[in-house]
């Protein structure tokens, strides 16, 4: 998994190095009293040092959530920027647990703080509810299983342009939950804590994106057959 987001992260920034973010969050992470956006950011040298253990390892994930959050490359520069500075001057009150899930947490505020500001200048997507969530009388079909559906199986294995291209296309709501789940292997309580949404409604839109994938996917393909 880690050799498939390399190889993923490398096609979407060329030349990528260091996670392709500016140097002032890596610089940051060392330096005990670095100058921030102005702001003189002091904390102890042991703070900085377990900042830079912790939650630094997760910069490359940030970016990818970020990514595939926001499909735009430059963008996920400036929300891992910003989501890794407010990390960065709040880590005094981190109390420990899961590190990356803290991280995916603030990346994916900060995305939809990002997303706020641009809103004027983003595509519309249509809204996603949850009026099926728990209601419907197959709601076996509906709920993911820990077991691999062809469509998992393809995502995580397949360097495919196509493949990224396509959980693009999908809403926002469904394709943060597959980016989790499929690509970063998050278990469906940290993508609740990260997304604060019920266990069951993570499993309900998890199901729902696996289909729409696949759905996607197959239309890809035969349009590419069509036009073969």
């Amino acid at each position: 998994m880690r050799a498939f987001l390399a190889n993923v992260l490398s096609r979407c920034t060329p030349g990528r190095q260091g996670g392709g973010l500016p140097g002032l969050i890596v610089h940051m992470a060392g330096l005990a009293g670095h100058d921030v956006a102005s702001e003189r950011v002091r904390p102890a040298a042991d703070t900085a040092a377990r900042f830079n253990r912790l939650i630094i390892p997760h910069l490359d994930a940030a970016y990818n959530f970020a990514r595939f959050l926001s499909r735009d490359g430059d963008a996920a520069q400036d929300i891992v920027q910003d989501a890794f500075l407010r990390a960065y001057r709040s880590f005094d009150g981190y109390r420990g647990g899961d590190a990356r899930s803290w991280v995916f947490a603030i990346v994916r505020n900060c995305y939809h703080v990002w997303l706020q500001e641009n809103r004027r200048k983003s595509r519309v997507e249509m809204p996603l509810t949850d009026n099926n969530d728990g209601a419907s009388p197959s709601i076996a079909e509906n709920i993911a299983t820990e077991e691999d559906t062809p469509e998992a199986a393809l995502i995580r294995k397949t360097e495919s342009e196509h493949v990224r291209m396509v959980i693009y296309s999908l809403p926002d709501a469904l394709r943060e939950i597959l980016v989790l789940r499929e690509l970063e292997q998050l278990s469906y309580r940290q993508i609740a804590d990260i997304t604060e949404l019920p266990i069951g409604t993570v499993m309900s839109r998890l199901a729902r994106a696996r289909q729409e994938f696949a759905k996607a996917w197959h239309g890809e393909a035969s349009n590419e057959a069509a036009a073969s």
